[in-house]
C-alpha cells in the first residue's frame, strides 16, 4: 500500500504518536487492539483531505473507524464503546506497519512513556541510567539532538542494506544511530524489548549465517547497554546490576544461549559471502575478547559467550585448520605477558610471573583455546593456576566436562575428571553430584577408568566425603565403605536404616567390627544415653549373628560383655530392658 508523501511521519511525529496512544488508550485496550491487528481484522486504509485515516475493522460486525491524525482525541468508531476502543488501536498499529515503524513500540507505549518521564535527563550522573546517544549528542541542544537524531529512518534502513559488508564496529554504530530516538531510559525488560524491535526493524535481507550474526549482535549490543562498568570510576568499588537490569540481562543471556546452541548455517554460500561471514566472526571474537577482559570474577557476562562462539560456531567449521586457534592463543598469551609485565613493574610487586594473578576471563579463554587444540595439559595448568588465585566458579569447570560428554570423548573426559576434581573439592554438594554423574557416564564407556575415580575422590577428601560415600554405596563397594567408616570413627546410628540394610543383606559379616567398636564407644560414655545407644546396636548385632547362624559366639559375647561391665548398674538395666540378658 502506498501512503501519500505528506502522510509519512518523521521521528518526532512518531514519538508524539506513541505518547498520544499512551494518553488515550489503557493497556487492556491496546492489547486487544494488538490481537485484532495480528488477526488482520483491519481493512485497507484510506486517507482524506481532512488528515484523517479511515478503515473498516471486523469485530462482532464491521465497524467504521475515523482517526484524525492531528487530533486523535476526536477519533470516532461506530462500535458501542464511547471511549477510545480496540478497533481504533488496531488501525493505528496497521498505520504504523505501513510506515515501517515498529508496532511493538505502540503496544508498549505506556512502558516506554513512563520510562522516558522517570529517567534522568541525558548526561545526568547515574550508575543506573543508560543512553543509546553518544557523548557528542549530550552536549547539543534539544533542537540539535532532534536534527542529529533525525537521521531519517529511511536513511538508516538504506545504510543497513550494506550490513553484510560492514564491520562489526559499524554495525554497532548503526545500532546506536537507529536507537538514538529512544533517548535515555532505565535498563528494563520492557525498554530492551522496545530497543530490540527497533533494531530488528532495520534488518535487511541476509544469508542465514548473517541473520544469526545479526541476531547475536543485537543481543550483545543490548546486553552491553544494560551492564555498567565493573567498577565505579570515582570510588573504584565494584558495581552491581539493579534488579530490573538483572532481569533484562537474564532474558538476553537466555536468548544468546539458545541462539549459540544452533549451528552456524554456512550452507550454500558463495566464496564472497563466506569470506564476509568469516570476517564478521573474527570481528565478533575480537569484540567479545575485549569486553570479557574488563569483567570481574563475580560479573562475567561476555566470557561464556566468547567460549560458546568458538565452541559452537567457529571450531566446527575450521575443518582441521588450526591456524585461527593458534593465532587466538598467541593474542591471549600476549595479553597475559602485558598483564605480567605491568604487575611486575609496580613498586614492591612480586617479580615471579607465576605469582601474578591473571584476570579470570583470560585464564578461561586460554584454557578453552588449548582445549580446542587438544593441548589438555596446558589447559589444566591454566585452570589450576586460575583456581588457586580465584577459586573458579564450578559452572565454568563443569562446562568443559559437559562439552566432552556431549562430544562422546569418553577417555578424554576421564582424564579431565581426574584433573578438575580437586578444583571442585571445596564446593558444595550440587557441583559434586553433577561431577559424579559425569564419572558414571565415563565409566560406562571406559570401565578401566574406575580405579582413577576412587583415587581422585580420595585425594579430594574431606570435601568429597558425601560423593565418595555415595559412590561406594551405589556401587555396592561394602568393604571399602565399611573400612572408610571405621577409619573416620563414624557412628552407625548416624545412618538411616535404609543405608545399612543392603549391607546386612549382602555381606552382614562386614558390619560386625563397625557395630562392635561403636558399642564399646557408647558404653565408654558411662551415661544413660550411651547405654541406650549401645543396646540399640546390640539388638542389631543379635540379628546379624542369628542370620549368620552363629548364635553360640553371640551368647558368649553378650555374656562376657555383661560380666565385664557388671558394676555399671544403668547398663545392666538397659540390657535387661532390651531382653539381651536375663
Amino acid at each position: 500500500m502506498n501512503i501519500p508523501h505528506d502522510w509519512i511521519m518523521d521521528d518526532t511525529q512518531w514519538q508524539t504518536l506513541i505518547r498520544e496512544v499512551a494518553e488515550l488508550f489503557n493497556n487492556l485496550t491496546i492489547m486487544r487492539g494488538f490481537q485484532y491487528y495480528k488477526q488482520k481484522r483491519v481493512g485497507p486504509l484510506t486517507f482524506n483531505e481532512s488528515q484523517s485515516i479511515m478503515a473498516e475493522v471486523q469485530g462482532a460486525e464491521a465497524y467504521e473507524v475515523v482517526l484524525p491524525i492531528d487530533s486523535l482525541s476526536t477519533s470516532h468508531c461506530t462500535c458501542p464503546v464511547n471511549s477510545p476502543c480496540k478497533h481504533m488501536a488496531a488501525v493505528l498499529m496497521n498505520y504504523a506497519e505501513h510506515q515501517g515503524r515498529p508496532v511493538p513500540a505502540l503496544v508498549n507505549a505506556h512502558a516506554s512513556t513512563a520510562l522516558k518521564q522517570t529517567s534522568k535527563p541525558t548526561g545526568a550522573d547515574s550508575r543506573r541510567s543508560y543512553s543509546f546517544s553518544s557523548a557528542s549528542d549530550i552536549e547539543n541542544t534539544p533542537e540539535d539532538i532532534n536534527s542529529a537524531n533525525g537521521q531519517q529512518y529511511s536513511e538508516i534502513k538504506e545504510r543497513a542494506t550494506t550490513l553484510a559488508g560492514m564491520s562489526i564496529r559499524d554495525w554497532h554504530e548503526l545500532f546506536r544511530a537507529s536507537l538514538r530516538r529512544l533517548g535515555t531510559g532505565t535498563a528494563t525488560t520492557a525498554y530492551i524489548q522496545e530497543a530490540a524491535d527497533e533494531l530488528y526493524a532495520i534488518k535487511p535481507k541476509l544469508s542465514a549465517a548473517m541473520e544469526q550474526l545479526f541476531e547475536l549482535h543485537v543481543q550483545l549490543y543490548l546486553m552491553r547497554y544494560c551492564i555498567p562498568p565493573a567498577r565505579n570510576s570515582i570510588t573504584h568499588t565494584p558495581v552491581y546490576l539493579s534488579y530490573p537490569a538483572q532481569l533484562a540481562v537474564d532474558a538476553l543471556q537466555k536468548g544468546l544461549d539458545s541462539l549459540l546452541l544452533h549451528p552456524l548455517d554456512l550452507s550454500g554460500l558463495n566464496s564472497e559471502v563466506l569470506e564476509q561471514v568469516w570476517a564478521r566472526l573474527n570481528e565478533t571474537a575480537a569484540y567479545l575478547r575485549t569486553e570479557m577482559l574488563s569483567e570481574t570474577a563475580n560479573m562475567m557476562f561476555f566470557t561464556p559467550i566468547y567460549s560458546k562462539l568458538w565452541l559452537n560456531w567457529m571450531v566446527p567449521h575450521l575443518q582441521g585448520k588450526q591456524e585461527m586457534l593458534h593465532s587466538e592463543v598467541m593474542l591471549l598469551n600476549d595479553i597475559e605477558a602485558e598483564n605480567t609485565a605491568s604487575a611486575g613493574a609496580l613498586p614492591g610487586a612480586e617479580k615471579n610471573a607465576r605469582k601474578v594473578s591473571l584476570p579470570l576471563p583470560l585464564v578461561l579463554a586460554q584454557s578453552w583455546m588449548y582445549y580446542h587444540l587438544e593441548q589438555d595439559s596446558a589447559a589444566w595448568e591454566k585452570l589450576v593456576h586460575g583456581s588457586s588465585a580465584y577459586g573458579i566458579p564450578p559452572e565454568h569447570l563443569l562446562y568443559f566436562l559437559h562439552t566432552l560428554m556431549d562430544s562422546a570423548e569418553w577417555r578424554r573426559l576421564a582424564e579431565w575428571l581426574v584433573q578438575l576434581g580437586p578444583l571442585l573439592a571445596n564446593r558444595r554438594n550440587a557441583p559434586l553430584q553433577d561431577y559424579m554423574r559425569l564419572w558414571d557416564m565415563a565409566i560406562q564407556h571406559v570401565p578401566e577408568a574406575e580405579h582413577r575415580m576412587w583415587d581422585t575422590l580420595v585425594s579430594m577428601l574431606p570435601h568429597s566425603r558425601p560423593a565418595y560415600e555415595d559412590a561406594m554405596h551405589s556401587r555396592g563397594q561394602w568393604r571399602r565403605w565399611i573400612d572408610f567408616q571405621l577409619s573416620t570413627g563414624t557412628e552407625p546410628l548416624e545412618f538411616r536404616v535404609a543405608v545399612l540394610q543392603p549391607i546386612e543383606k549382602d555381606e552382614p559379616e562386614l558390619l560386625l567390627p563397625f557395630y562392635h567398636q561403636a558399642v564399646e564407644r557408647y558404653i565408654g560414655h558411662k551415661n544413660r544415653d550411651g547405654y541406650k545407644s549401645a543396646v540399640k546396636l546390640l539388638k542389631r548385632l543379635s540379628k546379624i549373628y542369628k542370620k549368620m547362624k552363629q548364635e553360640e559366639p553371640w551368647e558368649h559375647f553378650i555374656t562376657t560383655l555383661a560380666v565385664r561391665n557388671s558394676r555399671l548398674r544403668a547398663l545392666q538395666e538397659e540390657l535387661r530392658k532390651g531382653k539381651l540378658i536375663p
